[in-house]
């Protein structure tokens, strides 16, 4: 992946639509991002790690 990739925004939409990610991926940038922003995919991994390692109240 060359750096314009890592550096291109995507919708939440997008991310959904894609498929290279697969559907608990999906399930967790549905409830994550927020409509009508736009996010690069490190954002994007970030926040399905920040999800995963979550505390639990």
């Amino acid at each position: 992946m060359s750096n314009k990739d890592k550096d291109a925004l995507f919708t939440k939409t997008q991310f959904l639509s894609s498929r290279q990610r697969p559907g608990q991926e999906k399930d967790i940038l549905a409830s994550v991002l927020e409509d009508g922003k736009h996010y690069t995919i490190a954002e994007a991994e970030k926040a399905i790690q920040s999800y995963l390692i979550r505390s639990v109240k």
